[in-house]
């Protein structure tokens, strides 16, 4: 009799769990996601930085403490320009900002000496990053804690989670020495501190940035061969301000190896640009008389006020570019 019971008991409750799960959505399990890179190239461990929020900013005027060949990045969202030191980034190594209503993270690599500006949305949703800890080939991986994320910076997508495979939205960003951040534009707000305790920033390495072997990559994402990158170095941009086109993108890449700065843009209604030569920040002009800015900013013409988009572009070191990709074009421009 009891194991009559007992066998009444088990199919009750077989026919209601049964039942229930037709009913559940049951939360993804994180231990299901598994690295889409090779795990091998995949060092380091879970020891995420400080997060970085709203940092502490000051005018460029006046600061007096960094050299004048020290790289910056320059970012510029309508009219203003905000400044991040490399020097002062690598402490986070992810800087979560916003501009002129933008959410946005400045992120740099020390290693691989590579700055690229993420959106700080994802699917609508806020997108917080700061460095996981992890490595791979030797470049940032950048963790968002909301969606236990994993974006590799280089690769520019998500490498481990629920977008694995999904690419990384970025902004534009114009490296340039400290010194021509001076000249130029003295108002700008620059990050010296953050407001959050860097008591475990030391995992940062804290390596000088040696120009001579940095190279410009802009990424052709969507495009056969896949993830085509065309490189620049600044010896491509000597004797002043150079434009190159980019014909088959569309896109136009501004330079000069005296000033040491490089920038991309996507060339969105097929006009006809020419460098500007001795007016920086003005760097270029179109057959439709419109001037432009080093962030793509038009500053006059029929076209004043608005800006640009960009590729997704950046600098890194030669050897990191190597470890990212394989397709790569030296010679695209006209």
């Amino acid at each position: 009799m009891k194991n009559i019971l007992l066998l009444i008991i088990l199919a009750v409750c077989f026919y209601n769990c049964s039942d229930s799960e037709s009913d559940t959505i049951l939360a993804p399990d994180e231990s299901v996601f598994n690295w889409i890179v090779d795990e091998n190239k995949i060092t380091g461990s879970l020891n995420p930085f400080p997060l970085a929020l709203n940092p502490v900013m000051s005018r460029v005027k006046d600061v007096d403490f960094i050299s004048d060949a020290s790289n910056v990045a320059v970012v510029s969202l309508g009219h203003e320009i905000r400044v991040y030191p490399y020097q002062f980034i690598s402490r986070f190594e992810s800087v979560n900002d916003h501009m002129n209503g933008v959410a946005y993270a400045m992120t740099y690599c020390p290693i691989t000496k590579s700055g690229i500006v993420a959106d700080g949305k994802f699917k609508n949703q806020d997108f917080r990053l700061r460095a996981s800890g992890y490595l791979f080939n030797d470049n940032l991986v950048l963790l968002d804690e909301e969606s236990d994320t994993y974006w590799s910076q280089m690769s520019v997508k998500c490498i481990k989670g629920i977008n694995a495979g999904e690419p990384l939205a970025t902004y534009n960003l114009v490296e340039m020495p400290w010194k021509l951040v001076k000249e130029n534009f003295q108002d700008a707000l620059v990050f010296t501190n953050s407001s959050i305790t860097a008591k475990s920033a030391g995992l940062a390495k804290k390596e000088p940035v040696e120009v001579g072997d940095l190279v410009y990559g802009v990424i052709n994402f969507g495009f056969k061969p896949a993830s085509e990158v065309a490189v620049f170095e600044y010896e491509d941009f000597s004797g002043g301000t150079v434009l190159k086109n980019i014909d088959k993108y569309k896109i136009v890449v501004i330079g000069n190896e005296e000033l040491r700065f490089v920038s991309s843009y996507i060339n969105d209604s097929n006009a006809v640009f020419k460098a500007v030569q001795g007016q920086f920040p003005i760097v270029m002009e179109d057959d439709d008389t419109n001037r432009w800015n080093v962030f793509g900013l038009a500053v006059s013409g029929p076209r004043k006020g608005q800006q640009l988009k960009s590729p997704t572009s950046f600098m890194a070191l030669w050897w990191a570019w190597n470890e990212f990709y394989d397709d790569f074009v030296f010679d695209e421009s006209s």
